[in-house]
């Protein structure tokens, strides 16, 4: 497969290239994986829409955690495994989705196998606090009969249109036993589009589904033809449909529905595999809609559904759909030219991939099973500017001295930057002097204060009175005694410019990392 992939390195150049022709030789992407999260065994990572930036982690247990800022919240959003059956196959809690409504309504719907081994899905709200939900106020809106322990999958979406959609596997088994996939009269092997507006209590029908009316086909299903999609997802700008179905033995395929689309196409299982006839049903392929994509078994055994990468930081990435493969780790990027559609394998990981998954800002994650969440980039990212956020979190110093600087901590629930700053020495002491700590020439400081984009502006506190050994230190409460400015350039260099009246002080310090440990996370948060 070749690339067509547009090159990137500077956002100028980039704007160049999309004025140069079209023969014009792309560079391909340089896909990175920068961990965000140790949380294990998720299978949908999903964002709420309201501005917070938080991740949505859940877990195949029944658990839903939120990671904020790069840091995971120990106490789960929704924790409902007492009434989720996880035979560790493919039940389990499986997807969420929010309200589009949802920084108001405060309704979120989740999909899961419950008691007996039906899926579920229900409606529930969150709490008073916005990182816990309630789960006392379950609605259940769906329940789905299914034969077999796989093919339970589906993920929840909502379209541009307000409506909640859901693909579903054919019920399990091999080779479709119960022909659910060609059946209109089960929801199993199908996408099904419905209206879950709580004003209709558990859902109502949309007027425009393609089959409402047809006796032979339920209404709720918009298309058709599916084994097992896992997962499906919307491009955010465009409204196009993508659909990863996983295949029985030979072909793992990509189906896309264009946002234009009216609904009821029928994607072939199990007339076809992929683009290859199954054998079964003759193979009249009239009216099937084939895949724009497709593998076969010798680069992997079970896609993963991605998403399209919508962000501003990865320019070459752009518009581009991204899945994998769970058995291999190969990750793949999918583009299209007018009818034309190319797939270029960009990694080969050492994961298992369960899911990809979105951000506020359009970036890509991705899951895997046994070592947590990462975030895809294409190298260096591009930025018009920086900002301040926790990947800012460590230990900085001043790289023209030996013993000075500062412990920095960004809080963004706040948006506060707290600092101490740490041996400052008025004079320095002789060469054959030990230092003690708390001796007059010693001065403790700390800086507390908002931020905004790249800047910090913080007022200083001056320490005194404080002793290691005192059982009852003698300390009055600490009081303003100058101002602070930090200002970052990149992930690993800033400028503190200072004033401190009390000590009639003045000056500018550079300050680098003293280890890179969290540079990647500082880049990814960017």
């Amino acid at each position: 497969m070749t690339a067509c992939i547009a090159l990137k390195w500077r956002a100028r150049l980039a704007c160049l290239l999309l004025l140069l022709p079209a023969a014009v030789a792309a560079q391909p992407i340089d896909l990175q994986l920068t961990l965000v999260s140790n949380l294990r065994s998720v299978v949908d990572i999903t964002n709420a829409g309201d501005g917070s930036g938080r991740l949505f982690l859940v877990r195949q247990n029944g658990t839903i955690y939120i990671n904020d800022g790069g840091e995971d919240i120990l106490t789960p959003f929704l924790d409902i495994r007492n009434q989720v059956e996880d035979s560790g196959n493919e039940q389990g809690l499986l997807s969420l989705a929010f309200a589009p409504d949802y920084a108001e309504s405060g309704y979120f719907y989740v999909w899961y196998t419950g008691g007996g081994g039906g899926t579920v899905l229900s409606r529930f709200r969150v709490s008073d606090e916005p990182n816990l939900a309630d789960p006392a106020s379950e609605e259940i809106i769906l329940i789905v009969t299914q034969p077999f322990e796989n093919h339970n999958g589906g993920r929840l979406q909502f379209g541009p249109d307000g409506m909640l959609y859901l693909g579903l596997g054919d019920g399990g088994g091999s080779f479709d036993p119960e022909d659910a996939g060609q059946d209109g009269s089960t929801l199993l092997g199908k996408l099904i589009r419905i209206d879950v507006d709580p004003v209709h209590g558990t859902y109502a029908i949309p007027a425009d589904n393609p089959f409402v009316g047809d006796g032979s086909v339920r209404d709720e299903i918009w298309a058709l033809g599916l084994r097992n999609p896992w997962r499906i997802a919307f491009d955010r700008q465009t409204g196009d449909l993508f659909i990863a179905d996983v295949g029985q033995n030979q072909r793992e395929e990509v189906d896309f529905q264009p946002s234009t689309s009216t609904g009821g196409e029928n994607y072939g299982w199990d007339v076809m595999e992929g683009s290859q006839c199954t054998g079964g049903g003759g193979c009249d392929q009239a009216g099937l809609t084939l895949p724009v994509a497709e593998y076969g078994h010798d680069l992997g055994c079970s896609i993963t559904g991605g998403e399209v990468y919508r962000g501003s930081a990865y320019p070459a990435m752009q518009g581009m759909y991204l899945y994998g493969d769970y058995c291999t780790g190969r990750v793949w990027g999918l583009t299209r030219d007018g009818d034309s559609w190319t797939s270029t394998e960009l990694a080969d990981t050492p994961h298992n991939i369960p899911t990809f998954g979105l951000d506020e800002d359009g970036n890509v994650y991705l899951a895997s099973q046994a070592s947590g969440i990462y975030l895809l980039s294409d190298g260096d990212p591009v930025q018009e500017g920086f900002t301040i956020n926790p990947g800012l979190n460590d230990a900085w110093y001043n790289p023209l001295t030996a013993g000075q600087g500062f412990f920095i901590i960004v809080l963004p629930e706040t948006e506060i930057v707290f600092l101490a700053w740490f041996t400052y020495d008025v004079e320095r002491p002789p060469e054959d002097v030990t230092a003690i700590l708390g001796e007059p020439g010693h001065r403790w400081l700390t800086a507390q204060g908002p931020y905004s984009g790249d800047t910090a502006t913080l007022d200083i506190y001056v320490t005194s009175g404080g002793v290691f050994d005192s059982p009852v230190p003698a300390v009055d409460p600490p009081v303003p005694g100058g101002t602070m400015t930090i200002s970052w350039s990149d992930c690993e260099e800033g400028l503190v410019s200072y004033e401190i009246t009390s000590l009639s002080l003045a000056g500018e310090i550079p300050i680098e990392r003293i280890v890179p440990d969290n540079v990647a996370l500082c880049e990814a948060l960017q």
